[in-house]
């Protein structure tokens, strides 16, 4: 007699927790549908059709980084052309190996110039060695030496600034002096 009594108990509250269950699983459901405990009406129709929304306005500030790659994945997809983003050129201070010229460089000296000049650069060099852009941030005079050290620097070929082993695009800042003698090195004495 008494192993029959906890097969009884146990089925007593399996079936009392399967009804209060049942009765919390109904009352989310009219509560997901709209109906309220206590109310016989049932819950109001949604009505709804659809119409042409107006042309998008293109928002007037820039999008951010992110939401400009997210759009881009739908642009691409339907066939639109997207704008490519800008190389990269790595800084000196970012490379294994800094880019160096191939063969000395020597601008023309222009004529009529000054004897002496002096301007600062910033070239930007392709894995390949080629210089594709020459920025000249600084002359002394201005207007005289610019021209003739752009041809020339542009003309020269680089070995390319090498990353971890791999030639990379990048940017060599220089000062490129007009006229002044070439400090020569002092012979070391032996010792």
């Amino acid at each position: 007699m008494t192993a029959s009594f906890p097969q009884r108990r146990l089925g007593g509250a399996f079936a009392a927790s399967l009804a209060a269950h049942a009765a919390v699983a109904a009352a989310l459901a009219g509560l997901a549908a709209g109906w309220q405990p206590g109310s016989d009406n049932k819950p109001p129709v949604l009505l709804a059709s659809l119409q042409a929304a107006p042309p998008a306005v293109a928002p007037a500030k820039p999008a951010s980084a992110a939401a400009r790659a997210r759009g881009s994945q739908g642009a691409a997809a339907a066939g639109v052309p997207l704008p490519q983003p800008e190389p990269y050129y790595y800084r000196t201070s970012e490379l294994t190996e800094r880019p160096a010229p191939l063969a000395r460089v020597q601008p023309r000296f222009p004529d009529g110039a000054p004897e002496t000049g002096r301007l600062k650069m910033r070239l930007y060099i392709n894995e390949n060695g080629t210089v594709d852009a020459i920025d000249i941030t600084e002359a002394e005079p201005e207007g005289v030496f610019e021209q003739a050290a752009a041809e020339a620097f542009a003309a020269a070929r680089f070995r390319p600034g090498h990353k971890d082993g791999n030639p990379v695009k990048s940017q060599i800042s220089l000062e490129v002096s007009f006229g002044a003698p070439l400090a020569l090195p002092t012979p070391r004495r032996p010792l």
